[in-house]
């Protein structure tokens, strides 16, 4: 009796871990999400300032050497360069944890892709619809609805694989590219067509215009899908190693900007200001660029993993709202920015560019933080809808 007594215990404990595991796996992780929401309130700002007419450059395009505005303007910008790289590679974390609900709920990996394949068409339309209209700025608008949703069209697919063979492809995906951009960016820089600018370059006079290449792109979101795997581990809960990996990706960025290669085309002159250190080019994206960010961002997302208090109350539950709700909010900020910079284009407004900018940039927010947290609430009140693929 005590050896099946024993035996019941150990049955019921097993089954509790079970569930304890299995509740864990659903909980969102808030640090994700708040993660998402910065860089879209980075990117907000980076809009608000083109809607105004105002550039925040602190990168390079095409290898050229940029001129700068004020400090102001560049610092700001430097905020503003974390958003891409971690909205792309985190587009990828999100289909993994989206993957993995799904799966517990007993969806299929045909339901899950096909899922994938409807929410990447559904960027396409939005950013060739509302987005392209909603858009005012200095140059056309960049479609990186489109290349996001063509790289998760892609990725849908490839996630298929064996994680460690999914790891491999985005590595020399990643790896290959940067490899082969110097040679690419001598030869497009004479003439480029639209389609050699989606998949690896960029250009701002083709129709439509396109900044996000999806080769020079799209492997942060196959890396992001197999980190998606592994996040949830103590390990990668831990912000010291965080701080660590951050470091890292800031090291490796420091050693391949002193040797000046490996797909960086805007190489640093010494004849110029010191601070051109840390401008590099963005489009097509060099790895000192996205290393440079992605090492910023893991030290936010450090901070936030060791502060997740924070992430309960305002302003960081904001962020959190904000990443919940990420796609909506793209959108959105994209329409509400169009129609300020059209507003404050009929004003009589003075003053430096920057504090326009900012103040644009802020207004928006305030308009848009509320618009997100109705929109999740709406959501979640109706999960079986269209709704799910925005």
């Amino acid at each position: 009796m005590a050896h099946l007594s024993a035996q019941g215990m150990e049955a019921t404990l097993g089954r509790a871990t079970q569930g304890a595991v299995s509740a864990q796996a659903g909980v969102r992780l808030l640090a994700i999400d708040a993660l998402r929401g910065l860089a879209i309130v980075v990117m907000a700002l980076d809009h608000a300032a083109a809607s105004v007419l105002v550039s925040l450059q602190a990168e390079s395009y095409g290898g050229l050497t940029p001129q700068l505005g004020n400090w102001p303007s560049w610092v700001l910008g430097l905020f503003t360069n974390l958003a891409s790289p971690t909205f792309w590679f985190l587009a990828g974390v999100s289909m993994t944890l989206y993957a993995q609900g799904r799966r517990r709920k007993g969806a299929s990996n045909r339901e899950i892709t096909q899922f994938f394949l409807i929410r990447a068409g559904v960027l396409a339309v939005l950013d060739l619809t509302v987005a392209w209209l909603a858009w005012r700025g200095g140059t056309p608008y960049t479609h990186v609805l489109l290349s996001i949703g063509i790289s998760i069209a892609l990725v849908s697919l490839l996630r298929l694989l064996p994680t460690i063979v999914l790891a491999m492809v985005g590595f020399i995906w990643l790896a290959a590219y940067q490899v082969m951009l110097p040679g690419l960016a001598a030869q497009l820089n004479q003439g480029v067509d639209y389609w050699q600018a989606l998949l690896v370059y960029f250009s701002y006079t083709t129709f439509p215009a396109t900044e996000f290449a999806i080769l020079g792109w799209g492997s942060l979101i196959a890396l992001g899908c197999v980190f998606g795997t592994v996040v949830r581990r103590p390990w990668f809960q831990s912000p010291r190693n965080w701080a660590l990996v951050g470091a890292g990706l800031l090291a490796i960025f420091a050693l391949l900007r002193v040797w000046g290669g490996f797909g960086d085309l805007g190489r640093y002159d010494a004849s110029l200001p010191i601070y051109y250190w840390i401008v590099m080019s963005k489009t097509p994206p060099s790895l000192t660029f996205l290393l440079f960010n992605l090492g910023i961002a893991s030290w936010i997302y450090a901070l936030f993993l060791s502060r997740e208090s924070w992430l309960q109350v305002r302003p960081f539950a904001w962020l959190v709202t904000m990443g919940q709700v990420a796609l909506f909010a793209f959108v959105v900020h994209l329409v509400l920015y169009g129609l300020l910079g059209r507003l404050v284009g009929l004003l009589p407004v003075a003053g430096p560019g920057v504090v326009r900018a900012v103040a644009v940039w802020l207004v928006g927010l305030a308009i848009l933080i509320p618009l997100c947290t109705w929109y999740r609430g709406y959501r979640r009140a109706r999960p079986n809808t269209l709704l799910r693929y925005l």
